[in-house]
């Protein structure tokens, strides 16, 4: 599911540094960018969503890279230049393998990351940090996924994602971007249907359900410190998902709705976006330092010196 620019892209960012890995999990070998950063920041992983793949954070990813100590990027099962499940594709696949490619790097990192997951990204980010949050420095959920809805309207939000011809690809890139592809429409909208119609990705729509969606008490109870971004020019999930997002997430996570940001603003706005992670960065690992300081005593000795 890999046009032609995406595979001189990979060479690219492997030049620049970016190394790409393959690493063994139970639906085969998944595809990772990983790059070790010259920052002091914490490392940050980044998770695309439906039928995109790693390649698409290439821009984030040269750009977070020199604040932080490593940017990590992996393609999900039957994405990018990872495996196709030979059992095929669902979510318990998915979110299986995917648990088993960020155990893995963690592990080697020797820290939590933050982590920052867009559309289908931010319910696999949410998932996980549920899961393993004492992995998960972190959440920047960029127009997440995975809010609930009656069944009616969720068996009309699915057949959205049902691209057939060429006329239907190019609605939906119209919708994804705020401002539209301009000369790239039809090239996007060509690659747009060739991934929606592919057999694989076709059965992993096929197998998620309103059950697998998340409950209130699934973002309540996330303790990371958590940022949510949301564009303005929002067209593929409703407003009622931001409402979900706005209501059931902890009173410590930030919530912000930017202009000329649709879908996938990532690509639209790379610099504003990268710049407003860092900042987020720095405040998880600024807090870091003070409770280190706290925990060892030193704030305190510090203070009586001071006081001396």
């Amino acid at each position: 599911m890999l046009t032609v620019p995406e595979r001189i892209a990979r060479r690219v960012l492997n030049a620049q540094g970016l190394a790409s890995r393959f690493i063994a999990t139970r639906a085969g070998r998944l595809h990772v960018l990983d790059g070790a950063g010259s920052g002091h920041l914490p490392p940050i992983v980044l998770l695309h969503g439906l039928s995109a793949n790693a390649i698409c954070y290439g821009g984030l990813l040269r750009k977070l890279a020199p604040f932080t100590r490593r940017v990590v990027a992996p393609d999900m099962p039957a994405h990018g230049f990872s495996d196709v499940p030979a059992a095929g594709l669902d979510d318990s696949v998915l979110i299986g393998s995917m648990t088993d490619v960020l155990d893995r790097v963690l592990s080697e990192t020797g820290e939590p990351a933050i982590f920052l997951g867009n559309s289908m990204g931010g319910l696999a980010a949410i998932r996980y940090a549920q899961a393993r949050p004492q992995h998960v420095a972190g959440l920047v959920l960029v127009s997440p996924g995975g809010a609930p809805m009656p069944p009616a309207e969720f068996d009309a939000f699915m057949a959205r994602f049902r691209i057939d011809s060429h006329g239907d690809a190019l609605q939906f890139v119209d919708d994804i971007f705020s401002n539209g592809a301009g000369v790239l429409r039809h090239a996007f909208a060509h690659g747009v249907r060739q991934r929606f119609t592919h057999p694989q990705l076709r059965r992993l729509l096929a197998s998620v359900t309103p059950a697998q969606m998340l409950t209130a008490r699934d973002l309540a109870d996330l303790t990371m410190p958590t940022l949510l971004v949301w564009g303005r020019e929002e067209r593929i999930l409703p407003p009622s998902h931001l409402e979900f997002f706005r209501t059931n997430l902890p009173d410590h996570a930030t919530i912000e709705e930017w202009p000329n940001f649709g879908h996938v603003g990532f690509l639209e706005q790379p610099t504003a976006l990268c710049n407003r992670v860092l900042d987020f960065a720095r405040g998880i690992s600024a807090a870091a330092k003070i409770r280190s300081r706290r925990s060892t005593g030193v704030g305190d000795h510090a203070t009586l010196r001071a006081s001396a």
